[in-house]
């Protein structure tokens, strides 16, 4: 596959290397699939002979498996990377360079597929044609979480690549690069995390480890192959890439210790040992942003050509394929044994819940890395975007930023949050943190203001917003799921996610402290927040009236200590929407002594 290189827009004289494309493909496979060998060899993951009366794949599918698994994260790498850097490139180029996703994306969904058969005939241990006569492949698609996972990838790859045959805009092409983030995750959930002793926390880990991964890879794949290394994209990736190798090292860190659990195991196991070569190799990519910074980026902006920057990406790459083929193999190769077991309640929730007590609200965390890195890296984007004003930034507003961002945190990594699955009243706490009181701190924070977010016209509307903030109660307590919601770690991470942009956007919409696209009153600001009062006022009387929510999944948990249940709801009922509305109150009462104080300023200002 060629890649036609982009025009260097900045030095019309200085010609790009021939195929380009060829050779960092080239590069990228070498190294890849050499590394992968090495590390299958090493970890024990070859091929070995059968054991005679025993069961056992073939080759094709021992060497197959790995192979095409690397293959099927090369693609998505691709896939991710080339939209993305469709989203850096002048307008004449944007189309052309979205398109070239498609055929990576049609490998992607290909590559799925085959994974599917090549897992399940190691899952049965049958060579690849008994098992496809075996007929046991409909069940596993449809109804196995390991085939669901790849089924929903192969799916979501070909949407992707019938989008990016399509003459989108930037809004629509920055859609389908998040689409294509999503769509690396499903092998994660359902993965050798999954079993890990910790599962909610491994399973996390390797999720922001993946996508981390999938964005800076791919994005510097896209840069070199696609656009050359035009200063303003190089610019743009590098901030990328910085925010990437940080959540990359950060969430592989938690992911290997909760893995290889003995620190002892680094050194005496093959699987540690794998471990530590991965984590010298995010060393060395660590030297190459370092290098980029220190000279490739600042060559660019002074003048000195491209050359220097592709030259120190395309190894840079070459590092990163080699990682990719060494993680491939790392999945494959058996972690050490845990010492221990789990309980029925382990099982469930994914972690081990001490019973309830008050105090334990303030004591029993738990840091889900997903959050702690969105959380801490939007307060850390806030306090650089205030410190680049040089002053004039009002202190109170940062302050109320960075008090949200702590009951965000709390809210999601706190007490609330590792009891609010197991029981009624944490979880009513905690959505009213996470979906009132931290919103409303962070909306007091003016964060459109410093171009944090960016409200459209339509979404700025107060009923729209309005709307909006009531429609995750509705879908979790009207719907059914809200045992999803507490069962699930996947739905539960969405809809804390929904929760809280919803919450904000309500917020910003309805104090007004940053500029919106359209004029709101203040008696509109004052209705706005008075149905919002409303909406708490409905969820307490559902939940104090209503049938009880989440019963099948409080029988299935069935904890010894947990309170009883209908009591438990009641209890919730007057607790989450009472925090919530005393928030709305106080903020009421903001509002309107705002409004006073504008009103004297201005007769102030008139009789003078």
């Amino acid at each position: 596959m060629t890649f036609p290189p982009a025009r260097l827009q900045e030095h019309p004289r200085e010609r790009p290397d021939v195929g380009p494309g060829v050779l960092t493909v080239a590069l990228f496979a070498v190294a890849a699939f050499g590394v992968l060998g090495l590390a299958l060899w090493f970890g024990g993951g070859t091929p070995r002979p059968a054991i005679e009366g025993l069961p056992a794949p073939d080759v094709v599918t021992m060497v197959g498996l790995p192979a095409v698994r690397l293959l099927h994260d090369v693609c998505a790498v691709a896939t991710v990377g080339t939209l993305l850097v469709s989203l850096w490139a002048p307008a004449e180029q944007a189309g052309r360079i979205a398109r070239s996703a498609g055929p990576w994306a049609l490998g992607w969904a290909a590559s799925a597929a085959l994974t599917e058969v090549l897992t399940l005939s190691d899952f049965l241990a049958l060579p690849v044609p008994e098992t496809l006569s075996s007929g046991v492949l409909p069940t596993f698609v449809f109804h196995i979480p390991q085939g669901q996972a790849f089924t929903l990838v192969g799916l979501l790859a070909l949407v992707i690549a019938a989008g990016a045959y399509l003459p989108l805009g930037t809004g629509a092409r920055a859609g389908l690069t998040g689409l294509g983030v999503l769509a690396v995750l499903p092998p994660a959930y359902v993965g050798h995390s999954a079993s890990a002793a910790d599962h909610n926390l491994a399973v996390s880990s390797l999720m922001l480890h993946i996508a981390a991964v999938t964005l800076w890879v791919g994005g510097l794949y896209g840069l070199v192959t696609r656009l050359r290394g035009p200063v303003a994209a190089v610019r743009r990736f590098s901030a990328l890439a910085l925010c990437c190798f940080t959540a990359a090292g950060f969430s592989g860190l938690v992911n290997a210790w909760i893995r290889v659990g003995d620190p002892t195991q680094l050194w005496q196991s093959r699987y540690g040992l794998l471990v530590l070569a991965k984590i010298a190799a995010l060393a060395a990519l660590g030297w190459f942003g370092w290098r980029h910074r220190r000279r490739t980026i600042v060559a660019l902006s002074s003048g000195g050509g491209s050359r220097p920057f592709l030259r120190l990406a395309t190894g840079e790459i070459g590092v990163m394929a080699a990682t990719l083929g060494l993680a491939v193999a790392l999945s494959r190769t058996a972690p050490p044994e845990a010492s221990g077991g789990v309980g029925h309640q382990h099982e469930l929730l994914g972690y081990v819940l001490a019973p309830f007590t008050p105090g334990g609200l303030l004591t029993v965390i738990r840091p889900d890395p997903i959050v702690l890195f969105a959380v801490v890296g939007a307060a850390v984007a806030y306090l650089v975007r205030v410190r680049r004003l040089a002053g004039g930034w009002p202190a109170g507003r940062t302050v109320a930023w960075l008090i949200g961002s702590l009951v965000l945190l709390y809210g999601l990594a706190g007490g609330v949050a590792a009891y609010g699955p197991a029981v009624f009243s944490g979880h009513a706490a905690q959505y009213a943190l996470v979906g009132t009181a931290g919103p409303a701190l962070l909306a007091l924070g003016a964060p459109l203001s410093l171009r944090l977010a960016v409200v459209s016209r339509p979404l700025s509307h107060p009923l729209t917003a309005l709307g909006l903030y009531a429609a995750p109660y509705l879908l979790l307590y009207l719907t059914g799921c809200f045992d999803l919601a507490q069962s699930s770690l996947a739905v539960r991470l969405v809809a804390q996610a929904v929760v809280v942009v919803t919450g904000t956007l309500f917020f910003a919409v309805a104090l007004g402290v940053d500029p919106l696209p359209r004029a709101i009153g203040v008696s509109i600001r004052v209705r706005t927040l008075l149905g919002a009062a409303a909406v708490q006022v409905w969820i307490a009387l559902l939940l104090f009236t209503g049938p009880p929510q989440g019963a099948g999944w409080y029988a299935l948990l069935d904890l010894p200590w947990a309170p009883e249940r209908a009591g438990d709801q009641r209890f919730g009922a007057l607790l989450g929407p009472g925090i919530s509305l005393a928030v709305i109150i106080v903020l009421l009462a903001l509002l309107l002594g705002r409004s006073r104080a504008a009103r004297r300023r201005l007769a102030d200002q008139k009789g003078g």
